[in-house]
């Protein structure tokens, strides 16, 4: 072998040990998102009265109303008829200079008119896709017409050992799959086979962000303008797997400092019903919640159920008056409205407990009042 050779496949070598694993996967297209969320980052395009021109738009009536929806390298005309209490839409979804009627779907709960609107998007490098959009409109705010996406990409793709199923959201809306900070990815990180989309889901990430599946950890590097395919790399980033919160997974344990200042670790309460309780002293129902939580301390103190407080106040002032005000004589943690056991627990919306079994297992979540008082019975009957 020549050096020169040599130097080449060790060059090479150095190249494949740096870049990592890289995997590959066609997506396909899907129209329909909302049997998978109903949730979205909504956009929205200013509405004129006075028509743009260049544009051949539908003969209208009284007050029509005219806008343009950014979508890849393309602005689709949109017109809104007004007219005897009777609200047309026409839009050019193909790019064609023709604008059709397309019928309202259906009416929200505030009155806005929905459409979900089958769009062909153009690209620069003249490639087309598909791409489904929701367009809202309020006669309340008829300036203004809101869209979202209501398409998705979706396919399996293989990692090291494993196959995936996997969901690409656009949340930009605006066709283009590329931007990795405008995306979200949906993995099934356990392989049960389903996709859990909920706000605290360990198999959700922005495209952006490195994700630890089965202890490597990958980054997604590439996804195609209309997200025909995905490039994830192995990275060289440190990230802990996304621990499931589920009822039957582990509680993820944390160790922190109490608020007399002792040393505290979930851990240690293995053998004991705990009550994680995530709260703050601005949040109403938090406070509404503490004589429940006052009476499960006293009610089930024999059976050595814990409730414990993970407060989340954004200053410790506030958290320390609190628990004078409200007479808390249980143990609270002050974690901050950015602490490390509501970001471990990826706590969303509050207030939020967790009923953790002597195991340490997760037994339920997200219970209130006379419904959490009854599953710690329950608990602890089918003990005996």
């Amino acid at each position: 072998m020549s050096r020169r050779t040599f130097a080449f496949l060790s060059a090479f070598v150095l190249l494949f040990a740096f870049a990592g694993a890289c995997y590959e996967a066609q997506l396909s297209y899907f129209a329909g998102i909302t049997e998978l969320t109903s949730g979205c980052f909504p956009q929205w395009i200013k509405m004129e009265s006075t028509p743009m021109e260049g544009i051949v738009w539908p003969e209208a009536h009284d007050e029509p109303i005219y806008g343009l929806v950014p979508l890849g390298d393309g602005m689709h005309p949109v017109m809104i008829d007004r007219y005897n209490d009777q609200y047309s839409l026409y839009v050019d979804a193909e790019l064609t200079g023709e604008l059709r009627w397309y019928s309202w779907d259906r009416f929200l709960y505030d009155g806005s008119l929905l459409a979900s609107i089958p769009f062909r998007i153009q690209y620069s490098d003249e490639q087309e896709a598909s791409y489904q959009l929701f367009l809202i409109w309020s006669r309340f705010t008829p300036t203004m017409v809101t869209y979202c996406r209501d398409s998705y990409r979706a396919g399996e793709i293989q990692l090291a050992d494993d196959v995936y199923q996997l969901v690409v959201f656009d949340e930009g809306s605006d066709g283009r799959y590329d931007d990795l900070d405008d995306g979200t990815l949906l993995i099934d990180a356990d392989g049960n086979g389903e996709l859990l989309l909920t706000s605290d889901s360990h198999e959700i990430f922005s495209l952006a962000e490195p994700f630890n599946l089965g202890g490597i950890v990958y980054e997604v590097a590439a996804m195609a303008q209309d997200g025909s395919w995905i490039e994830i790399v192995e990275s060289d980033a440190e990230v802990e797997p996304k621990p499931p919160l589920l009822a039957g997974s582990p509680a993820p344990v944390f160790e922190d400092v109490d608020s007399a200042g002792n040393a505290f670790s979930l851990k240690t309460l293995r053998g004991d019903i705990v009550v994680l309780d995530f709260w703050a002293s601005w949040c109403g129902p938090c406070i509404y919640e503490l004589p429940t939580l006052k009476s499960i301390v006293e009610e089930f103190k024999a059976e050595r159920v814990r409730v414990i407080g993970i407060n989340l106040d954004r200053s410790e002032s506030d958290f320390r008056s609190a628990v004078e005000t409200y007479e808390i004589s249980y143990l609270q943690i002050y974690d901050s409205d950015a602490g490390p056991v509501g970001d471990l627990y990826r706590i969303e919306g509050i207030p939020m407990t967790y009923v953790i079994d002597r195991n340490g297992v997760i037994h339920a979540r997200g219970l209130r009042g006379q419904d959490l008082i009854a599953t710690i019975r329950e608990l602890i009957e089918s003990e005996e």
